[in-house]
């Protein structure tokens, strides 16, 4: 008997398709004909990612949580020239005005050979893929290459319900738990979900708030959501060779908000890297836990790196140092003080005053403790490369 090719997922999930709703499997392909293949970076799964179904408990939960926003799940790809840039996924997130704005990844947009830069609106074409296979021209609305997220604008898709985007517990990020990330795929119009756990492993990526899973994405998923089996929303998906890292969706909200409320984005930067102590390795964990006890609940950020070219930001900081506390709040990660710096900033807009913070400093070294008064600067070119964000593919 001669041997039949093993059916992918993917195809079986569009011959099912075609049985229910009367849909042309062939007709999936219609759309991005005029699109070569290979020039769908992300839209198929390159990794060896397994598209086989999940029957367990948890799998059947993941799928639920992905089907409760699936109408809000689009696919996008941007071309220059006629030559296609990338392709990704994003989220419906607001009406503004006569637009719905998609919260995406501003890897749709950035130039292939400056990690710094992306093309303007009016220089890219950008197509978004709705749930129902619809596609309408999209509009870029704001990019923030240091945080890798963008906005991008369509007519409006009031019948299309909106994700609603709200802040996580401020320990979140210390607990390990299963989480999923969901995407959509230009090229067979599906919606895509993989299912991982959130771990305490810290990115390699410059973006020191990035949080890490272990959901096996493509690239198809840059852009699109991170959830845990409760539905809330954790982050915005990049990808990297090893790990799976996200943003925190507390700073896209304020990214957000800030655009909404000033259609400016003034992202701040007191030129520190650092990370978050519950990190560290248990050696030095558990010195600085004897040193400090009040520290043992895993609370604090340690100061890794300080810029040359603005010293005078971080007042009497320096690298070692760990920030305890700004204004009285409790530090567990560096999303929450970044989530800080963006409320803060956005509170002195109207005005223009100046954004400075009173930190809760401990020294290991020799075991003192001081207060500082920390000046927010608008991250730029000034603060040098080595303090603006890359987000490069592997």
């Amino acid at each position: 008997m001669p041997n039949k090719k093993k059916r992918s997922a993917e195809d079986a999930a569009l011959y099912v398709e075609s049985l229910l709703f009367g849909d042309d499997p062939s007709d999936s392909e219609a759309d991005v004909d005029k699109y070569d293949a290979s020039d769908l970076k992300g839209a198929i799964n390159k990794d060896g990612s397994s598209d086989e179904e999940d029957f367990t408990e948890e799998g059947l939960s993941a799928k639920e949580v992905a089907l409760s926003i699936s109408k809000s799940i689009v696919s996008l790809i941007s071309s220059v020239d006629g030559k296609v840039l990338f392709t990704c996924s994003g989220t419906m997130v607001d009406h503004v005005g006569s637009a719905t704005w998609i919260l995406t990844s501003a890897t749709l947009v950035r130039k292939c050979d400056n990690d710094y830069d992306a093309y303007q609106e009016g220089d890219v074409k950008i197509e978004v893929l709705l749930h129902n296979k619809t596609i309408t021209e999209g509009f870029l609305a704001m990019c923030s290459l240091q945080y890798n997220i963008a906005v991008v604008t369509i007519e409006p898709q009031f019948d299309l319900p909106l994700v609603k985007l709200h802040d996580v517990p401020v320990c979140y990020s210390m607990l390990c738990r299963p989480v999923i990330a969901v995407a959509r795929n230009f090229k067979s119009k599906t919606l895509l979900v993989r299912c991982g756990e959130m771990t305490r492993e810290r990115s390699e990526l410059d973006c020191d708030e990035l949080l890490v899973c272990t959901c096996p994405v493509s690239k198809v998923f840059i852009g699109g959501l991170v959830m845990d089996l409760e539905r809330r929303i954790l982050g915005i998906t990049f990808y990297d060779k090893d790990t799976v890292p996200f943003l925190p969706i507390e700073i896209a909200v304020r990214c957000l908000e800030h655009f909404k409320n000033f259609r400016t984005l003034k992202q701040p930067s007191l030129c520190i890297r650092g990370q978050a102590i519950h990190k560290l390795e248990i050696c030095n964990l558990e010195k600085i836990c004897y040193m400090y006890p009040e520290l043992s609940s895993g609370s604090g950020i340690v100061v890794e790196k300080i810029s040359e070219v603005l010293p005078e930001n971080c007042s009497s900081i320096e690298a070692g140092d760990i920030i305890c506390s700004v204004d009285d709040i409790v530090l567990y990660s560096l999303s929450q003080l970044t989530s800080i710096f963006l409320d803060k900033m956005a509170a002195a807009m109207p005005t223009q005053d100046k954004v400075t913070v009173q930190a809760e400093i401990r020294r290991p070294r020799d075991n003192t403790k001081f207060v500082a008064k920390l000046n927010i600067g608008i991250a730029s070119g000034e603060h040098n490369n080595c303090f603006n964000n890359r987000w490069p593919l592997q």
